[in-house]
C-alpha cells in the first residue's frame, strides 16, 4: 500500500471511529429523541418544561385563554349624554310675547297698523356654539352659562334660567350638533380610519370597527390593539367574535388599531415537507399541522417522539403540573411566559385523538424526530464506504506458493488501484 492509500485509509478509519463513538459527525436533518432531550437530562434546570400529552393536559391547554382586551379592567363604563368642553351645540329659544327678546316683532295687524300686536309664539335659533374649555357658553342677554357636565335638557333649563326676567316665559332647547370628545379613533387595516362617535347606545369594539368600514382581512388574521389611558391590550379579532367578554365597551379617548398578523406554525425534523405554514383558517389542530407537512417520513421518522414547542404562561403551568412536582418551585424565578415542550406519541391510537384536541397557536413549532435505528443505518453505510475505499486504494496483491518439486507459482490480484 502506498503513502496515498495509507493516508486515505487512515482518514476513513478516523471517520468510522467518530461515527461509532458518537453520532454528532453523521449528517442528519433531525435529532433523535435521545439527542433532543440530552441537554435537559443533564441539567436539573433545563430552561423549559417537558410534559407528556394526556387527556387532562390536552383539555387544560385547549381551554386556556391568554389575557385579551378584558384585561384592561372591569367593563363598567356606561355612556351618558352630557356636554363636555369642545362639544358643538345649538340653542333654540321659544317665547310667547308680542315683542320677543330674540328676533324681530311680528307685523302689526289692521289698516294703518293702529292695532297693538297680539302675543304669539316666536322661535329663535342661536348660531352653533362650542363649549369653552371652562365648560361655559355665552348666551345673549343671559351672560355666561356653565353647561359642561349637564345633559342637553339640563343645559336648556340653565340657559332659560339665565334669561328669566329678560324674556317672557322662555323655553330653551339645546341640541348636540357634534362632539369631538365623545369619540374613539379607529386606525390600521380598516376601510375608513378616523374618529368614530360614541353614543348613548354604548358602542363596543366590534361596533366601532364596523363603523370604520370593517377589517380588510379575515378576522382570524387580524389583531385588535386597544390603547386606553396609557395601557395596552391586544387580542385576535376572531376572539372578540367568539367570546363576548372581550368585546368590551369603548370609552371616549380610546384608540383602536387593527393590525394584520397572519398566524403561522413550523414543522421541522423528519417530516415529508419541512416548512412554515400559514393557518389560512380559523383553527388548526396539532393533527392537522402534522398532516399538512405530509406526516413523518416513513424511512427515518419516529412518530412516537413528536414534540410541540411553544411559550406558556406560568399561570397555566401551575395548573398543568402536579401539586408535588418539584418544578413548581422553579417557576417562581422563571421568565413569563416560559418555554414548554409537549410530547406526543402517534404510535398509539390515543395519540391521534389527543392531537385533534390541541389547538395550534401562532409561531408554534412541531418537531418530528429521527428513529434511533437511522443513525445505525448511516454508520453501516459509512462502514461500507470505508471498505470500498480500502479496496480501491490497497493496490495489487501478489501471492507466491512453493511446491515440493521446486515449482514456484506466483498469483497477482488487482486491488482496484494503486500507485
Amino acid at each position: 500500500m502506498g503513502v496515498r492509500s495509507a493516508a486515505a485509509f487512515g482518514c476513513a478509519l478516523s471517520l468510522l471511529a467518530g461515527a461509532l463513538g458518537g453520532c454528532a459527525v453523521l449528517p442528519s436533518g433531525a435529532p433523535t429523541a435521545v439527542e433532543f432531550m440530552a441537554q435537559g437530562a443533564a441539567s436539573s434546570l433545563p430552561g423549559y418544561v417537558l410534559l407528556d400529552l394526556d387527556p387532562a393536559i390536552a383539555r387544560a391547554v385547549s381551554a386556556y385563554r391568554r389575557p385579551g382586551l378584558s384585561s384592561l379592567g372591569a367593563d363598567v363604563y356606561r355612556p351618558a349624554l352630557v356636554l363636555k368642553p369642545g362639544d358643538v351645540i345649538t340653542t333654540s329659544v321659544f317665547e310667547v310675547a308680542p315683542i320677543p327678546l330674540f328676533g324681530s316683532a311680528p307685523a302689526l295687524s289692521g289698516a294703518g297698523g293702529d292695532k297693538p300686536p297680539t302675543a304669539s309664539g316666536h322661535t329663535a335659533t342661536l348660531p352653533s356654539q362650542v363649549v369653552e374649555l371652562d365648560g361655559t357658553v355665552p348666551v345673549p342677554f343671559g351672560g355666561t352659562v356653565h353647561v359642561a357636565g349637564l345633559t342637553p335638557g339640563q343645559a336648556g333649563r340653565a340657559i332659560a334660567k339665565s334669561l328669566a326676567g329678560k324674556a317672557t316665559d322662555p323655553q330653551v332647547v339645546v341640541s348636540l350638533v357634534s362632539s369631538t370628545v365623545n369619540t374613539a379613533s379607529v386606525n390600521g387595516d380598516v376601510g375608513k380610519p378616523g374618529l368614530v362617535p360614541i353614543t348613548v347606545r354604548g358602542e363596543r369594539v366590534l361596533d366601532v370597527i364596523a363603523e370604520a368600514g370593517g377589517p380588510k382581512d379575515p378576522p382570524y388574521d387580524v389583531d385588535v390593539q386597544l390603547v386606553r389611558r396609557g395601557r395596552v391590550a391586544r387580542a385576535r379579532m376572531q376572539r372578540l367574535i367568539d367570546d363576548p367578554r372581550d368585546n368590551i365597551r369603548v370609552e371616549p379617548g380610546d384608540n383602536v388599531v387593527l393590525i394584520r398578523n397572519p398566524r403561522s406554525f413550523s414543522v421541522l425534523g423528519a417530516a415529508l415537507r419541512v416548512s412554515q405554514y400559514d393557518f389560512n383558517v380559523e383553527r388548526v389542530t396539532l393533527a392537522e399541522a402534522v398532516a399538512r407537512a405530509g406526516g413523518g417520513n416513513d424511512a427515518v421518522a419516529n412518530v412516537g417522539q413528536i414534540f410541540l414547542m411553544r411559550y406558556e404562561s406560568k399561570a397555566l403551568l401551575r395548573r398543568l403540573l402536579p401539586a408535588d412536582d418539584a418544578r413548581l418551585k422553579a417557576l417562581d424565578g422563571a421568565p413569563d411566559p416560559m418555554p414548554v415542550i409537549y410530547h406526543l406519541d402517534l404510535r398509539v391510537a390515543a395519540g391521534y385523538f389527543l392531537a385533534q384536541t390541541v389547538q395550534m397557536r401562532d409561531k408554534d413549532t412541531v418537531l418530528i424526530t429521527n428513529a434511533d435505528a437511522v443513525e445505525l443505518s448511516k454508520a453501516v453505510q459509512i462502514m461500507r464506504g470505508i471498505a470500498g475505499i480500502y479496496y480501491d486504494f490497497r493496490g495489487p496483491v501478489t501471492t507466491t506458493t512453493a511446491t515440493r518439486r521446486g515449482v514456484v507459482t506466483t498469483t497477482t490480484t488487482d486491488g482496484g488501484g494503486g500507485d
